[in-house]
């Protein structure tokens, strides 16, 4: 596990990483070098490799606390950058660890209109639910998600 993270490239981190949780492995070793080496994997990495990664953390029910300090860190980049997926499989991951992120979620709202104009029904529902779960207030969100009704329930 240290090999992989310190030597491998973060995709290859994430992909590994997205097994796992996909099987069910813990994995303890590559997730605590995960966690070491959170500031290079996000800096280093793609949105996909991020979002991957917290969604695997999520998956496995693993504390990763500097992993997601460091999307915290690098909200704006996560969702200016990210595709709707990736926004949503974050903010699906911060909710079912219970981590409000207030600056991921700030960003989620000012990018609101991009965001369920862009993303799909799975994306904009993840995200909901993740604000619902954490008792987030995102009005431009359910604004957006009040306008396109039609196209949610239809699609």
């Amino acid at each position: 596990a240290t090999w992989l993270v310190r030597e491998g490239k973060p995709q290859a981190v994430a992909n590994t990483a997205w097994a796992c949780a996909t099987l069910g492995l813990k994995s303890p070793k590559l997730f605590a070098e995960i966690e070491k080496e959170a500031t290079w994997f996000v800096r280093e990495g793609n949105t996909q490799n991020v979002a991957n990664t917290a969604w695997a953390c999520a998956t496995l029910d693993l504390e990763a606390p500097k992993l997601f300090e460091e999307i915290e860190s690098n909200a704006t980049w996560l969702v200016q950058e990210g595709k709707p997926q990736h926004v949503a499989n974050t903010a699906w991951a911060c909710a079912t660890l219970g981590l409000k992120s207030p600056k991921l979620f700030a960003e989620i709202e000012k990018e609101a209109t991009w965001f369920v104009r862009e993303g799909n029904t799975q994306n904009v529902a993840n995200t909901a639910w993740a604000c619902a779960t954490l008792d987030l207030e995102a009005p431009k969100l359910f604004e957006e998600i009040e306008s396109n009704a039609t196209w949610l329930v239809q699609e």
